[in-house]
């Protein structure tokens, strides 16, 4: 018997996982890979909102933890996954310089926002200068999960193939699928909870995301924020991603010639340099009503777990997330009351 089958592999499944080989629990993952926003978020950790230069929810006290994390599996590998790059944001006016100087004089964002630059940039002017996020950058999450993928294929603990709910029995002490008997089982699914009998009822509202993939000679060796960012493809010099939109209606994963217009209008506005579409990506962000994670057990069958709700910070949050999560199935440590699932018993939507 399994201590636990974990169905999906986004940031969500791969932070569990991680936390189930650290306790020395036996587990089987089943993945189809219908999720794609890990995959195309771009893998990025600031823990600032650049719109109004403020704190992300507990992103300082988590991030420290999800980069320790993701070290382990730089070692674990023998890959560099954890790419540290600035964050230029670019400001529009001297109210954006007065704000930026105000907020990088408090507690925690002094950590994070230093001095406005005047750099000059491949075709980016910015006569306001650059405001200079420093401990910020990318984690290759992409080539992250290929290798876990592999891993998990060479010691037989992936399924990949659909999970069908209908299949899954339910005893006191453990769960059952097509043979396959574990302890528990949870389910990180992303926007695929919707399907989720079980979890269907959480106000998981999902937003379509699109990101560009172009190719220029411009040398941009920051991240650039804007009315859109740019950021460097950590796999190939040359290539930076443009994102994103933000879709509350679309439920799809399939790209749009709106959403790459929409990206294109506002990126010729900030780059002034040639450059060439080479791909276009979208994912469904699993967003949450409250904008808060969704972590606990199901409120009749208390072997089942769900882990969701990582937005658009599912770098930062996932690897705290799925700790605390693990010490609540195994030890009965209480959640954070912002992340608990019973925050929302006895609601509609």
């Amino acid at each position: 018997m399994y201590d636990y089958i974990v169905v999906g592999l986004g940031i969500a499944g791969w932070s569990f996982i991680q936390q189930l080989d650290e306790n020395r629990q036996n587990y089987i993952v089943f993945d189809n890979r219908s999720q794609q926003s890990t995959r195309i978020a771009g893998g990025m950790f600031n823990p600032v909102i650049l719109k109004r230069f403020t704190p992300a929810w507990k992103a300082h006290e988590m991030l420290q933890y999800a980069l320790l994390q993701f070290q382990k599996a730089e070692l674990q590998y023998g890959k560099k996954y954890i790419h540290y790059i600035d964050i230029y944001r670019k400001l529009t006016g001297v109210e954006e310089q007065n704000n930026w100087m105000a907020a990088s004089d408090k507690p925690v964002l002094s950590v994070y926002m230093k001095d406005i630059v005047y750099e000059s940039i491949d075709g980016i002017e910015a006569p306001y200068g650059f405001g200079v996020l420093q401990g910020t950058g990318i984690v290759n999450v992409s080539q992250l999960l290929d290798d876990t993928v592999e891993r998990l294929k060479k010691y037989q603990k992936l399924i990949e193939t659909v999970f069908d709910y209908n299949r899954l029995e339910i005893y006191d002490h453990y769960v059952a699928y097509q043979g396959i008997k574990a302890r528990k089982i949870v389910f990180a699914e992303g926007y695929g909870l919707k399907q989720n009998p079980f979890f269907n009822n959480l106000p998981l509202t999902g937003t379509k995301g699109e990101m560009l993939m172009i190719e220029t000679e411009a040398d941009i060796p920051y991240v650039i924020k804007s009315n859109v960012f740019i950021a460097p493809n950590v796999a190939k010099k040359g290539q930076y991603y443009v994102g994103a939109t933000y879709n509350w209606n679309d439920k799809t994963n399939i790209p749009t010639p709106a959403a790459r217009e929409h990206l294109e209008n506002k990126l010729k506005k900030l780059l002034n340099y040639p450059y060439q579409v080479i791909s276009q990506k979208a994912g469904i962000r699993p967003t949450v009503i409250d904008r808060r994670p969704l972590a606990g057990k199901h409120q009749v069958y208390k072997n089942l777990g769900v882990l969701n709700g990582m937005g658009t910070r599912g770098v930062i949050l996932a690897p705290t997330m799925s700790r605390q999560l693990f010490n609540y199935l195994e030890f009965d440590m209480p959640l954070m009351r912002e992340i608990d699932i019973r925050r929302f018993e006895g609601r509609s939507y």
